[in-house]
């Protein structure tokens, strides 16, 4: 199985980033720091079969965003987003 079998668009976690955030952010424009690429979180690559959930840009395939949850707290890291915007 390769990479690409396993990839899922972000509409997969769009009830997981509604928990976090509040918001349906699925429509919201993502602004990958590799690449600059603006594309809609629903848009963006997603895989979770690993101990957490990664979202990679859909161009160029940089790490965009990372999200780990442990018992009693969630890790979430947007260091590969340059913005995403919030409406």
């Amino acid at each position: 199985m390769e990479m690409r079998d396993l990839v899922l668009d972000g509409n997969a976690i769009g009830g997981l980033m509604h928990e976090l955030f509040g918001a349906d952010l699925t429509a919201a424009p993502c602004i990958c720091a590799g690449c600059s690429a603006r594309d809609e979180l629903a848009r963006l690559d997603v895989y979770t079969h690993a101990p957490g959930v990664v979202v990679r840009c859909h161009h160029c395939e940089n790490v965009m965003i990372r999200i780990v949850r442990g018992p009693t707290r969630t890790w979430i890291d947007l260091s590969g987003t340059n913005r995403l915007e919030l409406g």
